[in-house]
């Protein structure tokens, strides 16, 4: 079972990355759950119930992020709800379109729905602006929190790795 567990917990850790880049996946979540499955093996070299609540914490933080961060930039670029709306919106749309929706969408959607609530043309792209600017931050923010808890999930199965895990496998 444990083999199974860090096996898992190694896809959770790529899949936790790539669902930063993929809008609508939940990156962090993800790369917590290699957490998860790494605190159910038999591993001497656990993490701690302490360790797995904060990080938890944390990943719901960063998954948060993927939606307030465009939010409140494009309302801090002078966005109307209209645009927060057209952001969210323009990013589900631009997943049907990869990579350019991935990054098009969020903006187009943002300056769309400012236009339709009735902005200038020339504010809509500074709150759409504001989206992708928001849109950029929030990935990376994601990125941080997956990759720092996959390292920590990767150092963990490497040092058990060494007491003897991969000779049993191999």
């Amino acid at each position: 079972m444990t083999v199974f567990l860090i096996v898992l917990a190694i896809l959770l850790i790529a899949l936790g990355i790539i669902g930063c880049i993929v809008p609508g996946l939940p990156g962090p979540l993800l790369s917590w759950f290699a957490v998860l499955a790494y605190y159910f093996t038999d591993a001497t070299n656990n993490f701690s119930l302490t360790w797995l609540i904060i990080w938890g914490v944390i990943a719901v933080f960063g998954l948060l992020a993927d939606f307030i961060v465009p939010a409140a930039a494009t309302k801090k670029f002078g966005g109307t709800k209209g645009g927060i709306w057209g952001g969210i919106i323009g990013t589900f749309i631009g997943l049907s379109f990869p990579p350019f929706g991935l990054v098009l969408g969020p903006l187009l959607g943002a300056i769309l729905g400012d236009l339709i609530a009735g902005k200038a043309i020339m504010s809509a792209v500074k709150s759409g602006f504001g989206n992708f600017i928001g849109f950029v931050i929030g990935t990376i923010l994601k990125l941080l929190v997956a990759i720092i808890i996959g390292f920590a999930v990767a150092t963990k199965i490497v040092v058990f790795a060494g007491g003897g895990l991969f000779s049993w496998i191999f």
